[in-house]
């Protein structure tokens, strides 16, 4: 059997030179031998067209085409990967790196880079591999593939639902690590973790920070994945509305907003009805799971890099931080006796400047007749917690308590000078005595909408739709 796995960590690094953009992309090994291969001489005559595209630079979304993917389902049939004796260099322009813990301890390493116009790989185990193992590991090369086409894209984005599926029997824990060059003087980057108890996604790049972190440790509240469908619409409704109240980056959003949908798949279960087939102390009912999100326990933010937009005013920063999460706590001696409480919470802080009376931005020069504009700072919150309580194996509490409030200061500068100075507070606050929803007729047949109005609200207007219809 050929071993990959006999590699000891960091092994010389194999080298090849980037395919031609309109060539279709051929397995690894077959493009190294491709290239070692002595070629005949031929006289070829080419058209200007041709020349010119055989001369244009290689887009870095085809540098990368199925080669992560090639590199795992190699390793999964047991194929040597052939190394020549060239090392990582210390500069680099794009790196993508998978590293795999196995449940018997081994650590297996693949990276992929690339310096002008050579692509780099390595490939590393700790300890020999055995046949499920590879198997294991080679199922994972859609997912490999799929997270580094996301990040070479011009416009990066984050794709780990690949990722997050792997045969726990066998895997351990998964680390993914991107780094792809830009524009910008800062790289892209992307860090990915997850094991039993914890999946983890940091997002870093000239635009800002975002991180998602979510609980896997405790899966006794999960809902179905219907259930996680709805509630993380949900969440990406209120973070559309945040982006557009505090005038955030949408590339930045747009990445937050992969993560924390594919992090937050964590459902296994299609119906209700499979619940019971895993029964334990802490297992929930219909009443239970109708009136929480479904979602694991998680934390997220976003983080925009701070903008000095007016060079006369360069403290009057634009700046976007929100953060949004969500805390389960279950307590009791036994099921029939034991309380549920689940606490949703969101924060917004934006500062940005307007044209007076618009939502564009303004045009700075430098110059004092260009100091016409408002200077917007937003302060919002939002919670919704849900309590259930149990005694002697019936429900005898049941409440939801929501609030949101809005503030926002708008200050209008007319030729660099202070004109007016508003604040616009906004509140709203709902409670609700949960009991009769989930003792009612249409709630036992299933028929009942309760679980539509546990979810977090980001804005008073929302909150007043909601008391309309509940």
């Amino acid at each position: 059997m050929s071993l990959i796995s006999s590699l000891s960590n960091w092994q010389p690094a194999a080298r090849y030179a980037v395919p031609a953009p309109a060539r279709k992309a051929d397995p690894l090994l077959a493009r190294l031998d491709a290239a070692a291969a002595p070629q005949a001489s031929t006289i070829v005559t080419l058209s200007p067209e041709a020349i010119a595209a055989a001369s244009a630079p290689v887009p870095t979304s085809l540098r990368y085409q199925d080669l992560g993917a090639d590199m795992l389902k190699q390793l999964g049939a047991g194929s040597v990967i052939p190394l020549d004796h060239a090392r990582l260099p210390d500069r680099i322009d794009n790196k993508f790196t998978l590293g795999i813990t196995t449940r018997s301890g081994t650590q297996v390493e693949l990276t992929l880079a690339d310096v002008d116009d050579e692509m780099i790989y390595q490939v590393s185990s700790s300890a020999r591999l055995d046949d499920d193992e590879r198997k294991a590991l080679s199922t994972l090369a859609a997912g490999f593939q799929a997270a580094i086409d996301g990040m070479a894209r011009a416009a990066p984005q984050v794709r780990l639902s690949g990722l997050t599926k792997f045969d726990s029997k066998l895997v351990q824990s998964i680390d993914f690590h991107a780094e792809v060059s830009g524009p910008g003087p800062a790289p892209q980057a992307l860090n990915f973790h997850i094991d039993d108890a914890v999946r983890k996604a940091r997002i870093n790049g000239p635009d800002g920070q975002a991180e998602v972190n979510v609980d896997t440790s405790t899966l006794e509240h999960l809902g179905t994945r219907k259930q996680q469908a709805k509630a993380i619409n949900n969440y990406l409704a209120q973070f559309d509305q945040a982006l557009a109240r505090g005038h955030g980056d949408k590339k930045l959003m747009s990445m937050f907003k992969d993560a924390f949908s594919d992090m937050n798949r964590t459902a296994a279960a299609e119906e209700t009805d499979d619940f019971l087939r895993g029964p334990s102390k802490w297992q929930l009912n219909s009443d239970d799971r109708s009136a929480l999100t479904g979602l694991s326990d998680f934390s997220a933010s976003l983080t925009q890099t701070p903008k000095s937009s007016n060079p006369l005013k360069a403290w009057e920063q634009d700046t976007f931080s929100y953060a949004v999460s969500q805390a389960t706590k279950l307590e009791g001696t036994s099921r029939d006796d034991r309380k549920i409480g689940q606490d949703q919470q969101s924060r917004l802080s934006a500062q940005y400047h307007t044209d007076i009376g618009k939502s564009s931005p303004p045009w700075f020069d430098g110059t004092l007749q260009t100091q016409n504009y408002q200077y917007h700072q937003v302060d919002d919150s939002a919670r919704s917690n849900v309590s259930l309580e149990y005694r002697l194996g019936k429900l005898k509490k049941a409440s939801l308590e929501q609030i949101a409030s809005q503030s926002e200061q708008v200050k209008t500068i007319i030729l660099g000078k202070l004109k007016s100075d508003k604040s616009i507070p906004s509140q709203q606050s709902l409670a609700r005595d949960l009991l009769p929803s989930l003792i009612s007729y249409e709630h036992i047949k299933g028929a009942d909408n309760l679980n539509d109005h546990i979810f977090l609200l980001g804005s008073p207007g929302e909150i007043v739709a909601r008391n309309e219809q509940f």
